[in-house]
């Protein structure tokens, strides 16, 4: 529900979008607009690029929420031109920094200890601003090179008075609009919520920081940065230093001079770990957040990770082997079993259109094609055929979209469908094994115990109820409510028809009958019941007409 309180926060949404991603946004794609993206994009109108950077510097003066709003945004390239997501992705260096007296203050605060006591220095001019936090280097009593993140002073408030707007929009178009219902928006804005959150919640940072370390420590060419807990907290964060290049900044020149088609590879496949294995992974690794240090990659910024159930994972490893594999009709069934399936989901319907985009997608050159791109677009194919798919889902797709970024950077020509294919293997012996681990099987050992104790007596009690005959059976209609509003309607109009019916018999016996009241020449009471089963006749039609063509116009629109 809307709240007048929030009137100025809903105008500023509404202007946003209707002065700048109104016209140049689309939110729907056929898997051949997908295949030829590039090609559309060379047709845009000339004056779209400053368009995209009014929207940048828009957001940017809204605030930090809706700075991460168009960092999302940069990653969705079904949705935006590539012009914004150019202006977009600039987002991530241009936001200004907070004073250093404010740094300081925060410091005290959370740490309880003077700046100059816990750092022999540091520096006042940040490495690098961002929406929620700016980084300081600083070099520790000890003489270890750190880190030190910082929160922003007042955005806990801000980004939860930002969420709130955004999920009481959310849950008004998802109530009056089938497009919101499709998309899922609350769960979606529910699942942002959560995660900057997580972001805003640096201890959390660094629990995740922790996970994920030991989660990689089997790829020897991957590196995870420690944290300093014991100068840390919920809004100061503090890590060793790691002096290296982003990939973001990797020229032609190194790529000429260095392979790193090897780290595109490990990179993918410490993520396939932690996604289909762990169930919990970094969500945001942008080529801002990864360096290169001696032929090793080093990740950065923990803040947004997600997590998925082991159901979940299951289904994820054979959507992406039947993405590999060329076989439309898995994927959808992935996406079938993920989802929730709404009333109107036509089965034969969705998996014509899912394998016609995966088809296109194997017949594509793989330069022209990014993986996560193809999951966003499936996701879209799923919402508009009445399924829900979940939050998560989402996550992953971006999750995609960013490593194939970051993959191209280091190898041009890197197909990761390859890699997903060589590693499978692998990947279902980890899987099998976290299956089969013992330690799986003792809640089952005792629901099995439970079940032998509880038998006998069970049985007895059904054995005494069917001879008393006294069992009964109960049975669930699901939409009951629908089916019996269905009935009652066709009961209305059988009504409806008897009682048109007896007027009519009724008034034809009165024209027989002598009486001093007429009408026409006729008996008047003849006459009004003619007119009274006429006009219900009329109504009878006329309602069915316009129901029929009202049923007519959603199904054409779903």
């Amino acid at each position: 529900m809307l709240r007048t309180r929030n009137l100025p926060a809903y105008r500023d949404l509404l202007m946003l979008f209707t002065r700048y991603g109104r016209k140049d946004f689309h939110l729907k794609l056929s898997p051949e607009e997908l295949v030829n993206a590039s090609e559309q994009d060379a047709q845009i109108e000339p004056d779209v690029k400053a368009r995209a950077e009014a929207f940048a510097t828009a957001l940017k003066e809204l605030g930090p929420t809706y700075v991460k709003f168009g960092q999302l945004l940069s990653t969705r390239p079904d949705v935006v031109p590539r012009e914004y997501i150019d202006a977009l992705e600039q987002l991530q260096d241009a936001i200004e920094p907070f004073s250093f007296a404010e740094v300081e203050t925060i410091i005290e605060e959370e740490l309880g200890v003077r700046l100059s006591k816990a750092f022999q220095t540091f520096e006042s001019v940040p490495l690098a601003a961002a929406s929620l936090g700016q980084a300081h280097f600083a070099v520790l009593r000890d003489g270890r090179e750190v880190v030190v993140k910082v929160q922003r002073p007042g955005v806990r408030e801000q980004v939860k008075h930002d969420l709130e707007v955004f999920s009481e929009i959310a849950a008004t178009i998802e109530e009056h609009s089938d497009v919101g219902r499709k998309m899922n928006l609350v769960a979606t804005i529910d699942q942002v919520r959560l995660t900057m959150t997580n972001e805003l919640n640096y201890l959390q940072e660094a629990r995740n920081t922790d996970l994920l370390r030991e989660s990689l420590k089997e790829f020897k060419r991957i590196y995870v940065p420690a944290v300093l807990h014991d100068l840390s907290s919920a809004r100061v964060l503090t890590t060793e230093l790691i002096r290296g290049r982003k990939v973001s900044k990797l020229t032609p020149l190194m790529l000429i001079d260095h392979d790193f088609a090897e780290l595109a590879t490990v990179l993918i496949q410490a993520y396939l770990k932690q996604i289909c294995v762990d169930g919990f992974w970094h969500s945001d690794p942008h080529p801002g957040n990864v360096f290169i240090r001696e032929e090793q990659l080093v990740l950065l910024d923990f803040g947004m990770t997600s997590r998925i159930t082991q159901e979940m994972q299951d289904e994820i490893i054979k959507l992406l082997l039947a993405l590999s594999a060329n076989n439309g009709v898995e994927v959808a069934e992935c996406c079938v079993r993920m989802s929730e399936v709404l009333e109107k989901f036509d089965v034969t319907r969705f998996h014509r259109e899912i394998s016609t985009l995966i088809s296109a997608f194997h017949d594509a050159n793989m330069k022209q094609v990014n993986t996560g791109q193809v999951l966003f677009q499936i996701i879209a194919l799923a919402n508009s055929n009445e399924l829900k798919s979940p939050p998560e889902l989402a996550m992953l797709a971006k999750t995609l979209l960013n490593l194939d970024s970051i993959t191209r950077k280091l190898d041009p020509d890197f197909d990761p469908q390859q890699t997903i294919r060589d590693y499978a293997q692998k990947l279902m012996s980890q899987k099998l094994q976290q299956k089969f681990d013992p330690q799986n099987f003792y809640p089952a050992l005792l629901d099995l115990n439970q079940l032998v104790l509880d038998l006998p007596h069970r049985s007895r009690e059904i054995l005494d109820l069917t001879a008393g005959g006294k069992l009964t059976i109960g049975v669930k209609l699901t939409q009951a409510e629908q089916f019996l509003s269905g009935i009652h309607k066709i009961a209305n109009r059988i009504t409806v028809g008897l009682v048109i019916a007896a007027l009519l018999v009724a008034s034809s016996l009165m024209m027989r009958a002598p009486s001093t009241w007429r009408l026409f020449g006729y008996p008047a009471i003849a006459v009004a019941g003619y007119l009274l089963a006429a006009i219900a006749a009329v109504y009878l039609i006329v309602s069915i007409l316009l129901k029929d063509r009202r049923d007519q116009e959603r199904a054409s629109i779903r």
